[in-house]
């Protein structure tokens, strides 16, 4: 995981890792390249979420849909990566798992935990409850509330809805982009089909499909940075207070996931700037556990029901 939770393959080096996470995103290309159902009238469904008090736009893709794309992926993810099959592993995932599930009352749902056998310092999860931990990771965890940390992150991209919200979010930007980009091209070509000479006129269309093409890498760019990241870092941080959350609530020492991360921005050498990357900086993630965790003590009896935060 490059010392994150849920990484980006371009963000990490290890072979492994990319080819998993290359397969989730594959859920992602999936649902764009059309192999999915898109219903008109859901288009303008946006729903809170009682876990998150986020408002999220889930209109295009259903969670039957990403479900049965999510379970071949983990079927593909099982069959060509190598799985431990080390009870001190298999059985420590599991326990830690269904504590957490708990803690997150979402214990009567089927879950499914394997462990890979890698040294790849990272964990996921994919729609349908699916949880894979990379035996590294679990190496790299100091104990076991450190493991809930990972846990209790990954459950809460389950409770956030986080990967139906990309999806249905990346979807609906895509139709717009293509819906922009034909704008824009037609726009810019018009003035050509006026010109009587031919090579004027030939010539008005090649700058008119290059100013279209550098038009659509702007957009696409200004899409990416403008949302998708944002979206991607957003969630990561409300996984990590749902995370919290949860490891108190399964009775777990909730400031191991601080050290958790305090130790990831020890052992990360090099980052790419925050506003390019998939996940907040390690430093920032520990800080703002710290914050809330503080913060929740402090309301007492009425802590610990939110992931709100202190103001600041």
């Amino acid at each position: 995981m490059c010392m994150h939770h849920d990484h980006e393959a371009s963000e990490c080096t290890d072979s492994e890792t990319k080819a998993m996470l290359s397969k989730r995103r594959m859920i992602q290309g999936l649902a764009a390249g059309g192999l999915v159902t898109v219903t008109a009238p859901g288009l303008s469904s946006c729903v809170t979420n009682p876990e998150t008090g986020s408002s999220q736009f889930l209109g295009l893709v259903s969670e039957s849909q990403l479900n049965q794309m999510a379970a071949q992926s983990w079927a593909q993810a099982k069959q060509t990566q190598k799985l431990s099959t080390d009870p001190r592993y298999t059985s420590r995932l599991r326990n830690v798992g269904s504590r957490i599930a708990r803690g997150a009352n979402r214990a009567n749902q089927p879950w499914d935990y394997a462990v890979f056998d890698s040294d790849t310092k990272n964990a996921f999860v994919l729609p349908g409850n699916r949880v894979g931990v990379y035996k590294g990771m679990m190496d790299f965890a100091d104990n076991d509330d450190q493991i809930a940390a990972v846990m209790g992150h990954e459950v809460g991209h389950v409770a956030g809805q986080h990967a139906r919200e990309r999806v249905n979010t990346q979807m609906a930007g895509q139709l717009g982009l293509a819906v922009g980009g034909a704008i824009g091209a037609s726009q810019m070509s018009k003035k050509c089909k006026t010109m009587a000479d031919r090579r004027q006129q030939q010539a008005c269309y090649q700058s008119a499909n290059r100013n279209s093409q550098l038009l659509n890498a702007a957009l696409g760019m200004g899409f990416t940075l403008g949302v998708v990241l944002p979206f991607s870092r957003k969630h990561e941080s409300q996984s990590d207070l749902l995370g919290a959350k949860y490891m108190h609530k399964a009775g777990y020492d909730a400031y191991q996931s601080v050290s958790l991360w305090e130790k990831m921005a020890e052992n990360q050498a090099s980052r790419q700037p925050e506003f390019l990357s998939t996940h907040p900086d390690p430093s920032r993630r520990a800080r703002d556990l710290h914050n809330y965790i503080k913060y929740q003590e402090r309301l007492g009896s009425q802590g610990w029901q939110s992931i709100r935060m202190p103001k600041t």
